[in-house]
């Protein structure tokens, strides 16, 4: 068995008024695909970020490749978030730099990289993600859909241990959703990412997913394998996966 790479124990935490986790508790492996489940109240987003070290439980512990984002030093955290790519579902492009500045910007900073291979490295990725097009566009020129993969290609620029995708479906057309998809699947079979997304939808994304982590009012309902999830008894569920 793989080691595991994220490790939420019984952690409560909340975020504004009406977004919180309660005794959460999910471990994810190197190399996982898990997709956290449930309406925009559910908590997912919530418990998205603390598996990415974003934030701090009020209670429970949080570990992100053996670092406790909130006992580590400031050194150890910039580690980690060098490791680390998170894509956020408002994708969070800096407005006064083009698209390919905004992919460069964490190379420049975190990577030691002649200009040359940061070009080589922001251009491919641009390409894999469909928007090298709009490399010199300022963001906000762009589609949702072309912004969320500009981000998507900023965070597979630093070739992280682990990947966050926080809404996966909004903003994203049709084709875009294709694309993701393929993107999340190539690099999870080439580089053995490790993938974490959030989800309010069914669709056809649960079929890259190892597990579904089920969510209903800030609580951990049921963590199953996709093609078991239809079958747990919880109304959420049901309603969600549209079972009498």
């Amino acid at each position: 068995m793989s080691e595991a790479v994220i490790e939420l124990d019984r952690v409560s935490a909340s975020e504004g008024v009406l977004a919180h986790i309660e005794e959460f508790s999910l471990t994810v492996r190197r190399g996982e695909a898990v997709a956290l489940v449930g309406s925009n109240r559910s908590g997912k987003g919530v418990a998205l970020k603390l598996c990415a070290g974003l934030g701090e439980p009020s209670s429970g512990s949080v570990r992100v490749l053996g670092v406790d984002p909130v006992a580590a030093s400031d050194e150890a955290v910039l580690h980690l978030r060098q490791r680390v790519g998170f894509v956020f579902a408002k994708p969070a492009l800096l407005s006064n730099m083009s698209v390919y500045n905004n992919v460069a910007l964490p190379l420049r900073y975190h990577a030691v990289l002649p200009e040359a291979a940061i070009h080589d490295r922001v251009t491919a990725c641009l390409a894999e993600c469909g928007v090298e097009l709009f490399h010199d566009h300022m963001p906000d020129g762009l589609t949702t859909g072309h912004a969320r993969l500009a981000a998507l290609a900023r965070a597979l620029a630093m070739e992280p241990d682990i990947l966050f995708v926080d809404e996966v479906l909004f903003g994203l057309d049709a084709e875009d959703l294709v694309r993701f998809r393929d993107l999340l699947a190539k690099y999870r079979r080439e580089k053995g990412l490790t993938i974490v997304v959030s989800i309010n939808a069914p669709t056809a994304l649960f079929a890259l997913m190892d597990r579904l982590a089920l969510m209903r009012d800030g609580r951990l309902v049921a963590v199953c394998p996709p093609a078991e999830a239809a079958q747990v008894d919880d109304p959420m569920v049901r309603d969600f996966f549209g079972n009498n």
